[in-house]
């Protein structure tokens, strides 16, 4: 749950503070500070905030599904609620981590720490319960 929660608050984050966010990745990316991009009216500064806007948006989806499926069956030990969860966070972090590998720039700041800190909060969240749920029932 905090994995989800963790989650939910980084979503409003990435949509409502988008420039301070992801203003180090697009100085790495193209060597140009994010407000000069902006000021001179550069439409590829514009549509990567707009994709990083949209992330922020997938995000708060992902994690209220998340909130959802674990409020109604990941508390009662339901096997394919652990495997959903599995499979989203692996896509979703993975993903998130994934991008910041490839625009080469994975520095200890904001932007990145987020995606460490999700992954942290999902790797323990998806393993910590999965004995307790896989755990055979005796009859």
């Amino acid at each position: 749950m905090a994995m989800a929660v963790f989650a939910l608050v980084v979503s409003l984050l990435w949509f409502s503070i988008t420039e301070i966010m992801f203003v180090s990745d697009f100085l790495a990316y193209t060597g140009q500070p994010l407000s000069d991009a902006l000021a001179q009216g550069s439409k590829s500064a514009e549509l990567f905030l707009m994709a990083k806007e949209i992330w922020g948006v997938e995000l708060f989806a992902v994690s209220l599904l998340m909130i959802f499926i674990i409020e109604k069956s990941y508390k009662k030990g339901e096997k394919w609620s652990w495997y959903a969860l599995l499979i989203t966070g692996c896509i979703f972090w993975g993903s998130l981590i994934g991008y910041k590998l490839v625009i080469g720039y994975f520095q200890p700041n904001i932007s990145s720490m987020t995606f460490i800190v999700g992954a942290i909060l999902f790797i323990l969240g998806i393993t910590v319960p999965a004995k307790t749920i896989f755990r055979k029932k005796s009859t």
